[in-house]
């Protein structure tokens, strides 16, 4: 073990995925290394200030307090909130996220959102409010997915999370990613950002799971929507600001569109004079469906693995960001 090794401080900030709870095992483990578990945000600043690792959110000034600091955990996939730091993005502290952990989970809940418009959940639940059996007022309106073409937008572990599953149901599946290198036996097609267009018009459902970035920034636009079916649904999972609101809002009511389920927004929480809060055809989440019944027990064993790693020099740590590029 060296020298840095035995002088380095941990801290594990604030966190609804309760981080702390590692901290025995991880002093049982390596006895050398200080733990530390701050609670209090207003006490962050203080507590980093000769900190190297870092476990949890980071605002820029409490980067700017952990003069220290060589490594961040996020417990987050997205990391737009860290790179969005310019002191952080340029430096050569490492930052690493949580990539895979919520994949399954997302693209279930795509498929759920899909479900509750297709096979008619949604205005099914509106009846049982009513008391009215409505046999027949849906029946022809319902849809399966076979035969089908699911588009997907991004194909990291998310985007293959759901072209497993769209597989699954003999849907054809197109996708288009940044960095298209490997397809998969489940995907059909997979292309550059240049393939975006084509994806939009051919899909019957449109799944939005890029990361927050410079070049994904408002990515669904007028000009985007226009190009999709008017009997599409889509479907945005990964962060808000991808698909532009007001928009879609527009698609939506003018039935240019015929419908879509939101599980992030540019602004969180979503205000509650928000007009997406109104539109029939949309069905909203409020930034849950990354959750499952083991999803903090998963978050913190990525950390736990990268303790391991980061102390004994195994580089480059498990999901270590480009920060440049956002993911």
């Amino acid at each position: 073990m060296s020298e840095r090794a035995h002088s380095m401080k941990v801290v594990i900030g604030p966190s609804p995925y309760h981080p702390e709870e590692v901290i025995p095992e991880l002093r049982t483990r390596f006895p050398e290394l200080s733990f530390v578990h701050c609670e209090d945000r207003a006490q962050l600043p203080a507590a980093l200030a000769d900190a190297e690792v870092y476990f949890g959110w980071l605002t820029r000034d409490e980067f700017l307090a952990a003069k220290r600091l060589r490594w961040v955990q996020a417990a987050s996939t997205g990391v737009d909130s860290f790179v969005r730091i310019p002191e952080l993005r340029d430096s050569d502290v490492l930052l690493t996220n949580v990539r895979g952990v919520h994949a399954v989970a997302l693209a279930e809940h795509a498929f759920a959102m899909i479900f509750a418009f297709t096979r008619g959940i949604k205005a099914y639940i509106e009846h049982q409010q009513q008391h009215l059996w409505a046999v027949r007022s849906l029946r022809e309106s319902l849809v399966q997915l076979t035969g089908q073409t699911m588009g997907i937008v991004g194909l990291g572990t998310v985007g293959h999370a759901t072209a497993e599953r769209a597989h699954a149901f003999g849907m054809r599946v197109i996708a288009v990613d940044l960095l298209p290198v490997h397809k998969p036996n489940y995907v059909d097609r997979l292309e550059g950002e240049a393939g975006l267009n084509a994806l939009l018009a051919e899909s019957d459902y449109v799944v939005i799971t890029v990361p927050y970035t410079n070049r994904t920034r408002g990515m669904i636009g007028t000009d985007q929507l226009a190009l999709m079916k008017p009997t599409a649904i889509l479907i945005g999972v990964s962060r808000g600001g991808i698909i532009q609101e007001a928009p879609l809002i527009a698609a939506l009511q003018e039935g240019r569109l015929a419908a879509a389920a939101l599980d992030v927004f540019q602004t969180e929480p979503l205000p509650p004079d928000s007009p997406l809060w109104e539109v029939d055809n949309l069905i909203i989440t409020p930034h849950a469906a990354g959750g499952y019944q083991s999803e903090a027990q998963t978050i913190r064993s990525v950390f736990v693995d990268n303790i391991a790693r980061y102390v004994h020099g195994e580089f480059p740590l498990r999901n270590q960001v480009d920060k440049q590029l956002g993911f």
